[in-house]
C-alpha cells in the first residue's frame, strides 16, 4: 500500500469511527488486493448498525464518494455501505463477485467481535457450486452459438448477433474460471482474470475480441467449438436447451426476476 493511501485511510477511519453508529471499516478493491497504483482510489466497506444502513438504502447512498480525506491530488474514498447481515450473507451465499470485492480485505476498525474471521470466509471459492456452474455455462455457449447466433445470422438481426457474440465471450469467460476454481470479479475484471488462469483455451483474449469486434455465425460457432474442446460437459442439444430455459426463462420461479427480466 502506497503510504499516501495509507494516509487517507487513517483519515477516512478516524472520521468516521466517531459516529457510533459505524460498526466496522473494510478494505477492499485494488488497495486491499496489492495491485492499486498510486493515482487508484481507496475502496472500503463502510459496516453500518442496521438503523443506520436502512436510513441510507432509503436516501439511495448505499455508495458514495468522500474527496475530502484523500491526502493526494485526484484521490478519494469509494465507499460502499453494508451491514453486519450482508457480511454473514456473503460468506454463505455471496455470488462470486460480491466474494471478490473481499479479496485481501482487512478490518482497519471494528466495533464487531470476531470480523475478521467472517470476512476471512467471504473470498472463497464456492466448490459446491462448480459442477453445476460448469455445466450451465457450456449449455450457455451451446445455445448462443448453435442456435442463436445462427437464428441472428439467418434473420440478419444485428442485435441479436452481438448479444449472442457478448454472452458466447462472458459464459467462456466464466467457464474458464470455474474450470481453475477462480472468481469471477466482474464484467469489467473478467478478461483480465481469464488471462491470469493458468488452464485456459491458447489466445482466448484474441479470439474473444475478434469476435465481439466483428460478429457472425461462423465465428461464433468456431468460437465455441474451441472452448468446448478445451472443456465439454457432454451435454447434447437437448439437454443445453432443457437447462437453458431452466436458468433464462424460468428463474424467476424460484425468487424474484432480475432487474434485465422485469
Amino acid at each position: 500500500m502506497y503510504e499516501h493511501h495509507r494516509q487517507t485511510l487513517e483519515k477516512l477511519v478516524g472520521k468516521l469511527e466517531k459516529n457510533p453508529s459505524c460498526l466496522a471499516v473494510i478494505t477492499s478493491g485494488s488497495v486491499a488486493q496489492g495491485t492499486a497504483k498510486e493515482t487508484s482510489d481507496v475502496d472500503v466497506h463502510l459496516v453500518l448498525s442496521d438503523e443506520a444502513y436502512a436510513a441510507y438504502d432509503q436516501d439511495h447512498m448505499l455508495s458514495y464518494v468522500d474527496r475530502e480525506v484523500s491526502t493526494y491530488e485526484g484521490g478519494y474514498a469509494d465507499i460502499k455501505v453494508i451491514n453486519l447481515r450482508f457480511l454473514e450473507l456473503a460468506a454463505g451465499q455471496g455470488n462470486e463477485p460480491t466474494r471478490y470485492a473481499f479479496t485481501g480485505s482487512e478490518v482497519v476498525f471494528s466495533r464487531i467481535p470476531e470480523l475478521d474471521e467472517l470476512v476471512a470466509r467471504i473470498p472463497i471459492y464456492p466448490e459446491e457450486n462448480r459442477d453445476c456452474n460448469l455445466r450451465d455455462f457450456c449449455a450457455q455457449i451451446f445455445l448462443y452459438a448453435f442456435y442463436f447466433a445462427k437464428e441472428a445470422a439467418r434473420k440478419n438481426d444485428a442485435y441479436l448477433l452481438a448479444h449472442s457474440a457478448s454472452n458466447l465471450v462472458f459464459f467462456s469467460g466464466r467457464m474458464i474460471l470455474a474450470y481453475n476454481r477462480l472468481l469471477f470479479p466482474s464484467h469489467k475484471g473478467l478478461l483480465d482474470a481469464v488471462a491470469a488462469a493458468e488452464a485456459k483455451p491458447k489466445d482466448f483474449r484474441k479470439l474473444a475480441t475478434e469476435l465481439l469486434q466483428s460478429p457472425s455465425a461462423d465465428k461464433s460457432m468456431r468460437f465455441a467449438a474451441r472452448m468446448l474442446a478445451f472443456y465439454n460437459h457432454g451435454l447434447s442439444f437437448e439437454q443445453a436447451l432443457g437447462i437453458y430455459v431452466l436458468n433464462n426463462e424460468r428463474f424467476w420461479t424460484e425468487q424474484p426476476p432480475s432487474l434485465q427480466d422485469r
